[in-house]
C-alpha cells in the first residue's frame, strides 16, 4: 500500500492503544529543521514540549538518530527519553551509556581517515569527528554534486574503506563495519522498553532500516506505524517504506500534539 498524507489520527487508533506505547523519531530533519551548519541545528521549542509531556503521559520515547550520543541528548534535552545514537553505535538508558560490540578499533582508525582526507580540495565540506566514525557535510558547497564525488573518490584511497560508507541528505558517513544501523537501534530500544506498540517517524535515507525493524516488529504481534516526514529532498525509498507523510517538521508538531491527546494529555 502506498504511503498517504495523514490529516487524522483516527488511522493509528490501533497503534495508540496499545500500551506500553512508544515514540521512536530521528531528530534531524524530523524533530529539527535541516541547516545548512549541522552544528546550528535545533529542535524546535514545541517538540521538545511535547515529547517532555509524552513521557509524563506514559510513552516510551526514544531517538533513532544518526548524531553522537552527546549531540543527541543536548538538542532534545529529555533524561526521561532513551536514546540510540550514532546509527545504533552509542545509547543512553536511564542514565546510563552503552556502546556496540566491535567499535574500540575504529577510534584510532578515525584518526586515520582524517589525515588522509586532508587534502580533499573542495569548498565548504564540513567534517564532523563521531566518535569511532565521521562525516563528510557537503550542503554549504557551492557545487553538491562535484562535491559528493570528491567526496566519495577520497574514500578507497584511504583506511576509510575498512569502514560502511553511508549516505543521508548531503552527507556521506563512515561508521564501524558492526551490525549496528537505525534498525538494529530500533530492535534493541523496542525490546528494552518494553514497548506493545510503536509510531515510528523519519525524513530520510538511513531511516528505512528503522521502518523496517518496525515492519518486522508488526509480525511479530507489535503494534505499529511508520511516518515520513516530507521535504524537498525527500527520497523515493523513504516513501516506499511507510505506511503514512506528514509535512515538515510542522507536521511532527502536529502528529505529536494529536498523539499527546489520545493517550490523555491535555491539549496542546
Amino acid at each position: 500500500m502506498a504511503a498517504v498524507p495523514l490529516t487524522d489520527i483516527e488511522p493509528l487508533q490501533n497503534v495508540l492503544s496499545a500500551r506500553p506505547l512508544g515514540l521512536f523519531s530521528d531528530i534531524d530533519g524530523t524533530l529539527s529543521p535541516i541547516v545548512e551548519r549541522p552544528e546550528e541545528a535545533t529542535v524546535t521549542p514545541r517538540c521538545r514540549n511535547l515529547l517532555k509531556r509524552l513521557t509524563g503521559e506514559g510513552v516510551r520515547v526514544a531517538l533513532i538518530t544518526g548524531r553522537t550520543l552527546e549531540v543527541a541528548r543536548s538538542m532534545v534535552k529529555i533524561d526521561e527519553a532513551a536514546y540510540a545514537a550514532n546509527h545504533g553505535l552509542e545509547y543512553w538508558f536511564k542514565g546510563r551509556v552503552e556502546w556496540a560490540e566491535g567499535v574500540d578499533e575504529y577510534r584510532a582508525l578515525v584518526e586515520q581517515v582524517l589525515a588522509e582526507t586532508t587534502q580533499l580540495e573542495v569548498a565548504d565540506v564540513q567534517v564532523e569527528r563521531k566518535g569511532p566514525g565521521v562525516a563528510f557535510h557537503y550542503r554549504r558547497a557551492p557545487d553538491a554534486e562535484a562535491a559528493r564525488a570528491a567526496i566519495l573518490h577520497a574514500m578507497p584511497l584511504s583506511t576509510a574503506r575498512r569502514f560502511k560508507v553511508i549516505e543521508g541528505r548531503k552527507v556521506i558517513e563512515l561508521r564501524p563495519d558492526v551490525q549496528a544501523n537505525k534498525g538494529t537501534a530500533t530492535r534493541l530500544v523496542a525490546d528494552r522498553l518494553g514497548v506493545r506498540g510503536i509510531i515510528s517517524v523519519g525524513d530520510d535515507r538511513t531511516d528505512v532500516d528503522m521502518f523496517e525493524a518496525v515492519s518486522d516488529l508488526r509480525s511479530r504481534g507489535i503494534e505499529g506505524c511508520r511516518v515520513a516526514v516530507l521535504s524537498a529532498e525527500t527520497v523515493p525509498e523513504l516513501l516506499s517504506a511507510v505506511d503514512y507523510t506528514v509535512k515538515g517538521v510542522e507536521g511532527v508538531e502536529w502528529l505529536l500534539g494529536e498523539v499527546l491527546k489520545a493517550v490523555g494529555g491535555k491539549s496542546p
